[in-house]
């Protein structure tokens, strides 16, 4: 049966060590734009990592095109955080003064002389951020990427022709709506095929270059989505099952996959000229990878917000309608007759519910 169904059974680790002697190491461009995103240390680290691997390292078309579509924006963001934390921490001080002065008179705390150590706050972080702006290594950055390029001179893949690209499009529509991985979660980007397409693109070209080379793949991606990992009550236990069939079948090769945290403290392992700042690498990629988690919950969190909010208008619009009110504008439902407008307030209490309202419907 272990035959049959290879990729529903995890490696061995005799297994993934034949796998790390022979494979081809595809680093995904969120890997690449680490180089940029990271402090000096860490970055130099990371290129000595690409260093080491190089003979076996190896990047598809698609993962150089979105390294440099996105390392502007992950370049600009460096620079941007600076009036970005600076207005956030203004704000709380702001706020923190306001709270204070609500109190006309306190019987211990004196109040001015608070809100005068909070300016004082202010200040200092003030010239401490104005410091890191003026030592921003917006030149060492450029080095950087030169380096990068450097290292994958000839390491790159060639760009799908315009009549492949049309037919990896036709299949990617198939296979998307059947939900067949990798690459299904992103059926929603806006924008040309190789930003819809892009993950099913660089299986693709993984596949091709496995089969001419007859050797194994190991992708390096911080891509978390389940279109690529086999995840279990939240703990992911490696690549999709069918990603390492089909992997197989159309290569007669391995594929594994790791995120970059533990693929750096495995590489060590195998390398010890990488281990000398390893701690430091990973307490960065782990605070980034923390940070990229609040981001997205915060974004979650006003997306639920906004949902419920018009959810909510739609819902006494609705109710206008039933209860005759005058002078309401016209609801945004075209529903007409009393029967499925009370159908569609019970979908909106029950999607209200889902999001975490639990008023029932008047």
């Amino acid at each position: 049966m272990r035959k049959a169904l290879e990729g529903w059974y995890p490696k061995t680790a005799e297994e993934l060590a034949n796998i790390w002697e022979h494979a081809l190491f595809v680093p995904d461009a969120n890997i690449l734009l680490h180089c940029v995103r990271h402090p000096k240390a860490v970055r130099e680290e990371l290129l000595r990592l690409f260093g080491v691997l190089q003979p076996s390292l190896w990047v598809p078309y698609q993962v150089a095109l979105e390294f440099h579509r996105n390392r502007l924006d992950v370049e600009r963001s460096g620079v941007d955080a600076y009036d970005q934390i600076l207005r956030d921490y203004e704000k709380t001080i702001r706020q923190a003064r306001d709270q204070l002065r609500q109190f006309r008179a306190h019987p211990t705390i004196d109040i001015e002389r608070e809100v005068s150590a909070l300016d004082v706050q202010l200040a200092d972080f003030k010239d401490r951020i104005d410091a890191a702006r003026n030592a921003h290594p917006e030149a060492e950055i450029g080095t950087v990427v030169d380096r990068l390029t450097e290292l994958l001179e000839d390491r790159v893949g060639e760009r799908w022709p315009d009549t492949e690209l049309g037919k990896i499009k036709k299949e990617g529509e198939t296979r998307y709506a059947a939900k067949v991985p990798p690459g299904y979660l992103d059926a929603k980007k806006d924008g040309d095929e190789y930003r819809k397409y892009g993950d099913l693109i660089i299986w693709k070209d993984m596949i091709e270059k496995a089969k001419a080379e007859k050797r194994p793949i190991i992708f390096i991606s911080d891509d978390v989505k389940e279109d690529w990992w086999w995840i279990h009550k939240g703990k992911k236990l490696g690549p999709r099952p069918e990603l390492v069939e089909e992997f197989k079948r159309e290569s007669d090769q391995d594929f594994h996959i790791y995120e970059f945290g533990n693929f750096i403290r495995i590489a060590a392992e195998h390398h010890t000229e990488i281990q000398k700042d390893l701690d430091a690498v990973e307490q960065s990629l782990r605070q980034d990878s923390e940070a990229k988690e609040r981001l997205s919950k915060s974004e979650s969190e006003r997306n639920r917000v906004e949902q419920l909010a018009g959810l909510e208008d739609e819902r006494d619009e609705l109710i206008a309608l039933l209860s005759g009110a005058p002078d309401r504008s016209a609801p945004r439902s075209p529903i007409s007759d009393r029967a499925s407008v009370r159908l569609r307030l019970k979908e909106i209490d029950r999607q209200l519910g889902l999001l975490g309202d639990h008023t029932s419907d008047p």
